[in-house]
């Protein structure tokens, strides 16, 4: 059953003859892990979306309007890819450790942050007639700022509290 669980993939490179091994399930490609592969996308679609939004008030050009909404679309789309993966990683933590009430605040906040952003994806979608304001642009810096904050205790949980890394990997 576990070995249907498994892809494997030659990977074409100096060693032909090793695999890497796709466990869906554990969020694994090899050893590395599918959650801090993932949450790239959203942390640089979000601000993306922000500076978008921003050059779409000033220039008032509705494209970088459209493309904000694109990317905001995608952010969340990734988003809750790596939510998923992410509680998976956090139920792998001791829950006596520091590092879990960190991993505990980073996905809280992370929630927090994710029902903000679809939020205003939902209004923006819902009013057909939307234009930028600076209520919505300062929520979404608001919000920004914050996942900010919750990406740099996510790296603290890496970097600080080796979360992520066994002692095969390192």
């Amino acid at each position: 059953m576990q070995e249907l669980l498994y892809w494997h993939f030659l990977f074409y490179c100096s060693q032909s003859s090793d695999k890497v091994k796709i466990n869906l399930l554990k969020g694994r490609l090899g050893n590395h892990r599918f959650h801090m592969m993932l949450v790239h996308f959203p942390g640089a679609l979000y601000p993306f979306t922000l500076l978008l939004d921003i050059l779409w008030w000033i220039t008032e050009n509705p494209e970088f309007g459209f493309a904000a909404r694109y990317s905001l679309i995608g952010a969340i789309s990734m988003g809750v890819v790596a939510m998923i993966y992410g509680i998976n990683d956090l139920v792998q933590i001791d829950p006596k450790s520091r590092a879990w009430k960190i991993a505990g605040i980073h996905a809280l906040l992370n929630a927090c942050w994710f029902v903000a952003y679809s939020s205003l994806l939902f209004y923006r979608m819902k009013h057909h007639d939307f234009s930028m304001g600076w209520s919505y642009l300062s929520i979404m810096s608001l919000t920004t700022a914050g996942l900010f904050y919750s990406n740099y205790l996510g790296a603290e949980l890496v970097i600080n509290h080796k979360v992520g890394i066994s002692e095969s990997e390192s």
